[in-house]
Parts: structure tokens; sequence; C-alpha cells
């Protein structure tokens, strides 16, 4: 991993991994981005991607575009101007770059002991991939890694969501995203932490994610605000209800039960018990059972059952 990709390249990628095709005119590059760009495309997470056939006057000050045509005498492309006459445009100008985006994901995940049988899945179009499973500190289980671009886009938002409930994890899974945290309109996903690349990366070692502040992340980072009514850690060990009651949660089944009320509570829906214990694959005839009395006893106050459906009632 080359350490010449510093914060300020960084950055530059992750704008153009948020700009609507993934690409980037080499005039802006050349014109604004000289530096970065260079070390870009030494990585190769930038490439040729087409070219443009306009471009800006570089010789008349016009804002306007001026459209190129190919000369074979100067063996390029270019445009006669009134006051310049022919007008060459460099190559490097014209081109358009576009983001590798298995080269991003492998120097991305290059830190982590991560698990995949044949790269990033394309969960949703140019939007949403399913990376891999990750060992992210000393947690038993490997951690599923997700990576979504675009996300302060309410309609891919809403994809997201939709094949995160497509694809349900028993534990906690880490969205990574290119969009910046304060660009971020939703709390969260349930059962998910949403992490923006700038904020866990190891400037020191390139662009690699850093699982150390992954680890800490999934630790103490709670889903959405504990001041909320609800709010379920990304582990989904702890519930939260009302900022100051607390539930821990340790069992699989429970942990299964309680991230699917959590997310019919957002969604406004509600669950047969046997609906609820077949998911989170429990042989127990009610809910009381499948808790236990302490932990039931805990958890009464704020379920209740409407019409045989169980939901959070706060």
């Amino acid at each position: 991993m080359s350490s010449s990709i510093d914060r300020r390249a960084v950055d530059l990628l992750l704008s153009i991994v948020e700009s609507t095709d993934a690409k980037v005119a080499g005039a802006v590059l050349s014109d604004y981005h000289a530096n970065s760009a260079g070390k870009l495309l030494a990585a190769n997470v930038l490439r040729p991607d087409g070219h443009n056939a306009a471009a800006a006057s570089l010789a008349d000050f016009e804002d306007e575009p001026v459209s190129l045509i190919w000369s074979s005498e100067r063996n390029g492309y270019g445009y006669f101007s009134p006051s310049a006459g022919w007008v060459g445009v460099p190559k490097e100008r014209m081109g358009v770059y576009g983001v590798d985006f298995p080269v991003l994901f492998a120097r991305l995940l290059v830190g982590l002991d991560i698990a995949s049988r044949d790269g990033a899945r394309v969960l949703v179009p140019r939007a949403l991939w399913e990376l891999g499973n990750a060992r992210i500190g000393r947690r038993p289980q490997r951690v599923p890694i997700w990576f979504a671009r675009r996300l302060s886009d309410r309609k891919i938002w809403a994809d997201v969501a939709d094949a995160a409930r497509r694809r349900p994890t028993p534990h906690v899974r880490i969205l990574l995203t290119s969009t910046p945290s304060g660009r971020l309109h939703e709390p969260g996903l349930p059962g998910h932490l949403v992490v923006s690349i700038g904020d866990a990366i190891d400037f020191d070692d390139g662009m690699a994610v850093s699982p150390e502040i992954l680890s800490a992340l999934l630790d103490g980072t709670p889903a959405v605000s504990p001041h909320t009514p609800l709010s379920l850690s990304p582990s989904g060990q702890r519930l939260t209800i009302h900022g100051n009651v607390t539930i821990d949660l340790k069992s699989d089944i429970h942990i299964a039960i309680i991230r699917k009320l959590v997310e019919g509570h957002q969604d406004g829906r509600r669950f047969s018990a046997r609906e609820l214990l077949d998911h989170a694959h429990s042989s127990a005839k009610t809910l009381r059972q499948a808790f236990g009395a302490q932990r039931w006893a805990d958890l009464e106050p704020y379920l209740k059952s409407e019409n045989g459906l169980w939901g959070f009632a706060l």
C-alpha cells in the first residue's frame, strides 16, 4: 500500500465516488487536482473511461464549451479560435476518468482479515456491494461488510434499506459508505453500523480502513441516538428505551427477536409470536418462554400484543 495517497487525495476520490456516475473530467483533474489525481491514477483507483468531445476554450477566455474536431494534419483534437487560430487540446484534458471499484475495495480492505469467495457482489447496481466477512477485534463471528455510495440520495437510501431487509443478518453488519457522515439524513439502519470511510481510514497506511477504528465503533456506537424512543446497538446486544432504560441481550435468539421488533417499530409493522419465534429459530411456544422470566419481566412493560400481533408500545 502506497503511503503517497494522502488525505487530500482520498477526499478527492470520495467526492468522485459520490458523483452521479463516479466519473470526472480530465480537465477538472489537471486544472484543480493535478497532484492528487496523479496519486490516484498511479494507484489505479482512477482509470480512463472515455473522452469528452467538447472543452472550454483555452484561448478566448469564454466559459462556453466548444466542440472538438480531429485534425489528421496535427494528429490530435482541437478547435478553431477566431483570435488564436487552431488550438490543440491535450488528450489528458479530453479524457474522462472513472472509479475502478474492485481496486478501490481491495485498497480499503487491505488491513482486514476478510473472507470473500468471488470478490465484491453487486446488490444494488452502481450503489451497493457486498464485500465479504471480516474478522474485527476479538469477536467470535466474522462481521459482514457492505459498501454503499450516495446515501444522501433518499432513493438510494431506500434501495439500500430494502436490500438490508431482504438479506437480514443475526449479528451486526458494517455498512461502509463514501457519503460523509454530515450528509446522512437518516438515523441509521437496524442491525447496521453505518461508517463513513473518511472517519475510518488510517491515513498512515494510504487509504486502508482501520480495523481498530471499526472495532471501537462496534463496541461503543449505537445504531441511532439513545435519546430516541427506541434504539438498538449495532451488535443487537443493548436495547435502549426512552434514553434511560437499557436492556442487555446475550442470546442469539433474543437478539434476533428484538432486532425484528425494532425494525417493525420503525416501519409500523407488528408480528405474530410464531413469526418472531420462527425468525429466531426458537423452539419455544411463546415469547415469554423464549426470553425467560427475568428478561421477559424487563421487556413486558414495553411489548404489547394487539389482535395477536406483537410490537413495541412506547
